[in-house]
């Protein structure tokens, strides 16, 4: 198997972005979220259930010197370059998600070691991480659902100590609810057991060491033997205290697993196989790839919800993950994950009475739905439109259950929402229900949800073309979100006055014709970024609210428009390194958005749709879910050529620059032709 894991970099977007100066079209847009990715280079496997990684308290994933943020750079908090230790569970990508994990800090130390220590010498790798604290080299892998750590001291006197106190991330502030009811016992002198109650549900661990354990002041203590070297397990579960200590049991063999974590990462990254000349694109598109596939986590059999079965949890940010990170996962990676997440939506809704936006190892699922609604069922419908096997009745009857779900009475009720973004959510589904309904045969469901469907107009003002603006809109503006994918872009079109005056829209909205923006940089002072909200500007990806605008082009017959839109885009808003991704990488939602349009793909979601774009590589060979394979080639792939002057699948012209899912899954060679001229 050839080595994909040599063109990652872990510690892509983990810090502050240092992206190139933006030029031409993408000197005009304007940044709304904090800049920086917030990746975590913590030890994963593809879809890992338990990740381990260097903890300084930071916000949010528990690394970096980071402040909350939620615009311009990110403050910082003194002595936050310095390591508390190693913890368990991090978050990828996400913001202010309102909890952290950081689980269960392993802390290797000497009786003088001040607390925090600057890390020396890091590096990492897929499934791996190293660093030396002192003259400790510590390295984290993981096997299974286990974490494995290896700590080599450089001289006598050392010890590891295990806290199972520490809740989320170390900001004065922003402390979480505490650990509750925490009890730890030592099962055997190398083994131990802990539990307790962290964010609103029992968190099972067993730890085993090769040196004694014992019990001090709350924590777990054992002392380096001569050797120097001690080898550590720490294992969870959110079901059972016996399932945690079984997999602790296992052999210690810690170059075994991280060989085979390795070997994991390799063959999931094997699944899209690209060809280009530029080693700096390769390690760009697979950075981003890889970090597509660390989150969700995949608890099946320990649904602390439902019992057994599929169990898949870090959904955290579903607002932003069913643009194009959960339809990569549903058209590649299906069996391995798909399928799952599907399933864990569905007895979601079935035992709940709703779909949740966010489902993590936490109570917050409770929680409405502040962000967006029903992204569930754009999920679950994508999935089946992607062929994914599901039962469509099933499908729709939970569609149903969350439609009428308590927290969307004003909808149901009233054919108004509290924000527009909320009735297009609702209206849309409900048009794309209705539609599989009619499929089913069930005329009776399509009766109820079709006149739902039509609500969508209420929210454009026919006078400006664009969504009202007698409402809130998170995370943006009215114009960030007037130039989502409809199921009748027709319609949307005519109300905006017809294409050309929906393209002229869509012109003032990427900034065509306009001055350069001034990015704002003071994380203390909002009102550059207010300022720079009222310019009704794209977000140039640095947050999801409006990525699928530039494929809006498309329907208005502006192909060429996309590319310019997309192709600078990926240019100037992602590059290699810390500082690498535009914004909170959201769960790998910005990641798989590069991941297609280094393909020329965007998927709409819920629809039976690939839009096409300009992609950048000069072949890519994906493994599909269902074992098809799909190959994409690009005669020219370079900065000069941007424009597609022909597009073909298997031969078949694309004239109108769209694809049907299932006819791209059935596998076949996508062909561009590429252009420097419009």
């Amino acid at each position: 198997m050839r080595d994909f894991c040599k063109y990652v970099n872990v510690f892509q977007g983990c810090g502050e972005i240092d992206l190139p100066k933006p030029e031409g079209i993408a000197a005009r847009w304007f940044f709304i979220k904090a800049g920086c990715g917030n990746t975590s280079p913590a030890a994963s496997l593809p879809f890992s259930a338990v990740s381990v990684g260097p903890f300084s308290g930071g916000y949010p994933t528990g690394y970096t010197d980071h402040m909350p943020n939620s615009h311009s750079r990110p403050p910082r908090f003194e002595g936050g370059k310095g390591l508390l230790g190693f913890a368990h569970l991090q978050q990828s990508g996400t913001g202010a998600i309102g909890y952290y994990y950081n689980y269960a800090v392993v802390t290797p130390r000497y009786a003088a070691s001040p607390l925090r220590r600057v890390p020396a010498n890091e590096t990492a790798a897929p499934g791996y991480y190293a660093a030396t604290l002192e003259d400790i080299f510590c390295e984290l892998t993981v096997s299974g659902r286990t974490a494995l750590h290896r700590y080599t001291f450089g001289h006598g006197g050392g010890e590891i100590r295990v806290d199972f106190t520490n809740n989320g991330v170390c900001i004065p502030g922003w402390e979480r609810q505490p650990v509750k009811n925490l009890t730890v016992r030592l099962i055997d002198p190398f083994t131990a057991g802990a539990e307790a109650e962290i964010e609103g549900i029992r968190i099972y661990f067993a730890v085993r060491a090769d040196a004694p354990l014992r019990i001090e002041d709350g924590m777990l203590a054992a002392a380096a033997p001569e050797s120097g070297v001690v080898n550590l397990a720490v294992s969870l579960s959110p079901l059972s205290a016996e399932k945690a200590q079984a997999r602790a049991a296992e052999p210690l063999d810690f170059d075994a697993a991280r060989a085979a974590a390795r070997d994991a990462w390799n063959r999931a990254l094997s699944k899209i196989e690209i060809e280009t000349d530029s080693d700096e694109i390769k390690e760009i598109f697979y950075s981003n790839l890889y970090h597509s596939l660390v989150k969700p986590a995949d608890w099946s059999g320990e649904s602390f919800l439902y019992g057994d079965g599929p169990f898949t949890v870090d959904l955290n940010t579903l607002w932003d993950m069913y643009k194009t990170e959960l339809p990569l996962l549903f058209a590649v990676y299906g069996e391995e994950i798909g399928e799952k997440i599907c399933e864990t939506l569905l007895r979601l809704c079935e035992t709940l009475g709703f779909m949740p936006n966010s489902i993590g190892l936490s109570d917050e699922y409770k929680q409405p739905n502040g962000q967006a609604r029903m992204l569930g069922s754009y999920a679950l419908i994508t999935a089946y439109r992607y062929g994914l096997p599901m039962d469509g009745k099933r499908l729709l009857a939970n569609l149903k259950t969350d439609l009428f779900a308590p927290d969307k009475r004003d909808f149901t009720e009233t054919g108004r929402c509290r924000s527009h973004t909320f009735l297009l959510d609702m209206a849309e589904i409900c048009t794309l229900g209705a539609d599989l309904a009619k499929e089913l045969g069930d005329s009776e469901s399509e009766a109820l949800l079709r006149p739902f469907g039509r609500l969508w107009k209420t929210a454009y003002d026919p006078a400006t073309g664009l969504l009202k603006n007698d409402t809130g809109y998170y995370e943006g503006t009215l114009y960030n979100y007037s130039f989502r994918q409809m199921a009748d872009m027709d319609s949307r079109m005519a109300l905006a006055g017809g294409k050309e005056r929906f393209a002229a829209l869509l012109d003032q909205f990427f900034g065509y014709g306009a001055p350069e923006t001034v990015q704002p940089t003071d994380p203390q002072n909002y009102a550059p970024v207010a300022a720079g909200m009222e310019l009704g500007r794209f977000e140039g990806f640095n947050n999801e609210s409006d990525t699928e605008a530039p494929y809006s082009y498309i329907y208005a017959g502006r192909h060429d428009r996309t590319c310019e839109v997309v192709r600078a885009g990926m240019k100037y808003m992602f590059t290699t390194g810390r500082g690498g991704i535009p914004g909170n990488n959201d769960t790998g939602a910005l990641s798989s958005y590069y991941v297609f349009a280094a393909l020329g793909l965007f998927p709409v979601a819920g629809q039976d749709l690939f839009l096409l774009g300009s992609p950048f590589v000069k072949k890519a060979t994906v493994t599909l879910w269902n074992g098809n394979t799909l190959t994409v080639t690009a005669d020219r792939a370079d900065d000069e050529h941007i424009y597609v002057k022909k597009a073909a699948f298997n031969g078949r012209q694309l004239p109108d620059f769209r694809i049907s899912a299932r006819a791209l899954l059935a596998g076949g060679t996508l062909a561009f032709e590429m252009t420097d001229r419009k």
